[in-house]
């Protein structure tokens, strides 16, 4: 599969690294000096895979849509526009897969989160929290996977019902579910889960050692997307995967 990159920072470096090991290669790189948009001829590109800037990535959803490639889209902060992005992939007739993080690893996270939010739910001892940690040059906070989670608690959680993201400046409201984060050093992603109760603590953590896994799953996605029509979460690959696997048993 010949792959067009859109941003060449530390994950579009990972995925051109990797690429060759699942017999892809990296035909093309864009990058703000040399964007998508700009370029006259992307026939040789079978799948675009975007990891770039939030206010690039409609312009680049644009320019894949009008060049008929299926993309990936790995860069968040643009999600308030997805309806938009919706009519654009419809109208096209391509196929777009978005996700806040492509970690394999992290797709499992979520479903164990899941799961525990839904035992926890019976048990109103317990408040929760999210809280996580990314290297210094990360630019949003919280990191959309941690609002991600914020989500499926809200969901699974009756007793909370709206997460806070900033700084408590005053007293906490009891349906509000906080949202931390520290940015420091060169640290890939570490997200942590807690159920807090006057007898103890139980904490659930995802830590990558890596981009590595970021980059496997976003490779795992273009491989998954190469032939759709529609617009897709990392959910429909994950879904896909596992009830193919029921089936083969």
């Amino acid at each position: 599969m010949r792959i067009g990159l859109i941003g060449y920072g530390n994950m579009g470096r990972q995925i051109e690294q990797l690429a060759p090991q699942r017999q892809h290669t990296v035909v093309r790189i864009f990058t703000r000096e040399h964007p998508l948009w700009a370029a006259s001829d992307l026939s040789q590109i079978d799948v675009l895979i975007d990891f770039s800037r939030a206010e690039a990535v409609l312009r680049n959803i644009e320019t894949a849509a009008s060049a008929k490639i299926n993309l990936v889209e790995g860069t968040t902060g643009w999600y308030h526009a997805l309806d938009e992005v919706a009519q654009i992939v419809r109208s096209a007739k391509i196929g777009l897969i978005y996700a806040p993080n492509f970690s394999l690893g992290v797709q499992l996270f979520f479903r164990i989160v899941e799961h525990a939010g839904w035992l926890f739910n019976h048990f109103p001892e317990y408040d929760l929290f999210v809280h996580e940690i990314h290297h210094a040059q990360k630019a949003d906070s919280p990191s959309g996977t941690a609002l991600r989670l914020g989500d499926i608690l809200l969901r699974t959680v009756e007793r909370k019902s709206e997460v806070l993201t900033e700084r408590a400046a005053s007293k906490r409201a009891p349906s509000q579910l906080h949202i931390s984060s520290t940015r420091v050093g060169s640290v890939p992603g570490t997200h942590i889960v807690g159920f807090d109760s006057a007898a103890d603590t139980i904490e659930l953590t995802h830590t990558a050692r890596s981009r590595a896994g970021f980059a496997w799953g976003a490779l795992i996605a273009a491989e998954w997307i190469k032939d759709k029509h529609g617009l897709f979460t990392m959910d429909d690959l994950f879904n896909d995967i596992v009830h193919t696997s029921q089936r083969r048993q």
